[in-house]
């Protein structure tokens, strides 16, 4: 999507570029024949080639944060242009970057691109306003020049970003510091000032539901956000708390990769592997099969688990499995193995060891085991009533809405706290089903015998 500013230089303008996997959003900036980016990720290809439409040349990248959902591609995509590669200041970083402080500006065509100390989402969070030169020529005008905030993890489009990302810890605290920084804000910047996110719809890393728009302004975000609405400060702090669900385990290991700066912007590129090769490779890696959850209930290599292909898949990848496992992806569909391989790149997962783009196939022509489950409805198990019972939820959705005598066990802690569950055949079920082909098939690959729910969480039956 291209935003453009009105009285604005010409040739200024920006670009957002989502990222669906991760509920993301990348700006990139142009001004004449100068640009900078925002928040880039590591598939750094797509970048370049809106680059190359904009007949710009990169000047800046800028990072609002060090980034606890995925990995960078900034530092990468500053040393190919030569472009200065700008971070806050104090964020922690190792190598050799150009830190920026509250206050700071560097200059893009005509326009400026000035830092904002923006504290919340993690302690150094910083947010650019990009300011237009004032109407007589002369430099940009900070108080009545700003046409765009890259807000980052800060004022999001009715929400704000999380303060518990680096632990439990701080989030009190960072809580505190993001609602004075969301009214700095809004306090400094004009109404019609464009906010411009980094984390949108579908971001863990956002606090609360975001809306359904991808950037706002600050005039609305005055009428809707919440640390703009709620009474004060200390109700604000009490209700963000309250309303952090679970995220997911991976983000452990992003800031540590991006204050390091050593991630590598080239993909793996791993084999087709036969299925001999793949009953060698079933050894050390874990097969995440691809396909739906029907598919994977009626047949599938013995011992895999079922990720179903979704624009986030790679997240719960990550989430579900051990750090850095061995990986062999399997599906029917090499577009999806393509597009999931991308997404594990993006949060640094560079051990897929092979791939099979054939579903079961070759597998099931050769006579080789496969293994399968039940699959069932909520009214199943109203009219069988098992003993055991997972609801795969993050227990903030569970509440006290759970369905009498089921237990709630997230989907990535089934394999940590199998003693909770009782004995016999393990229903599972989530609120679509997603979270709960997972379990199902987690706990099969631990020789448990599972029912998976595959049905809406709307159609079960007291």
């Amino acid at each position: 999507m291209i935003i453009e500013f009105p009285g604005a230089p010409d040739r200024t303008y920006t670009v957002q570029i989502p990222t669906p996997s991760l509920g993301d959003y990348s700006y990139l900036v142009v001004s004449g024949d100068e640009a900078a980016l925002v928040d880039p990720q590591l598939d750094i290809d797509r970048f370049e080639r809106i680059l190359a439409d904009s007949a710009a040349r990169l000047r800046w990248v800028f990072e609002t944060h060090m980034h606890n959902d995925y990995v960078s591609g900034g530092k990468a995509l500053a040393e190919l242009h030569g472009a200065g590669y700008v971070l806050p200041a104090g964020c922690g970083a190792t190598f050799d970057h150009s830190p920026i402080s509250d206050g700071d500006s560097r200059p893009l065509g005509r326009c400026t691109l000035r830092a904002m100390d923006t504290p919340g989402h993690t302690p150094h969070h910083t947010s650019y306003v990009l300011e237009l030169p004032a109407r007589d020529g002369s430099n940009s005008d900070p108080d009545g020049g700003a046409a765009a905030v890259f807000s980052g993890g800060s004022m999001l489009v009715g929400a704000v970003g999380r303060t518990d990302l680096l632990g439990p810890h701080l989030a009190e605290e960072l809580a505190h510091a993001q609602y004075r920084s969301v009214n700095k804000m809004a306090d400094l910047l004009p109404d019609p000032t464009a906010v411009e996110p980094t984390h949108g719809a579908g971001s863990f890393c956002s606090a609360t539901p975001v809306a359904s728009e991808s950037t706002s302004t600050i005039g609305i975000e005055k009428t809707r956000n919440p640390a703009l609405t709620e009474r004060d400060e200390d109700t604000f702090v009490a209700q963000q708390l309250a309303g952090y669900g679970m995220f997911p385990s991976y983000y452990a290991h992003m800031g540590p990769a991006n204050q390091a700066g050593e991630a590598l912007p080239d993909p793996v590129s791993p084999p087709t592997l036969t299925p001999h090769e793949v009953t060698d490779a079933a050894g050390p890696a874990t097969i995440v099969d691809l396909r739906d959850p029907l598919a994977f209930a009626a047949g599938h290599v013995p011992g895999s688990v079922n990720i179903p292909m979704s624009v986030d898949a790679g997240a719960y990848i990550g989430w579900a499995l051990p750090w850095n496992s061995d990986l062999v992806l399997v599906s029917d569909r090499p577009e999806n193995i393509k597009d999931v391989q991308v997404q594990l790149h993006r949060i640094g997962v560079r051990s897929v060891v092979g791939v099979v783009d054939d579903g079961l196939a070759a597998w099931r022509a050769e006579g080789r085991p496969v293994a399968s489950y039940r699959v069932a409805t909520f009214r199943e198990l109203a009219e069988e009533r098992p003993d055991s019972v997972v609801d795969a939820r993050d227990p903030l959705e569970v509440g006290g809405s759970t369905l009498p005598g089921v237990v709630n066990i997230h989907f990535s802690r089934v394999m940590d706290e199998m003693e909770r569950i009782g004995p016999g055949a393990v229903w599972v079920h989530c609120q679509s089903g997603y979270r709960a082909s997972i379990a199902a098939s987690l706990l099969a690959r631990a020789d448990r015998e599972v029912v998976l729910i595959a049905d809406d969480l709307s159609n079960r039956v007291a």
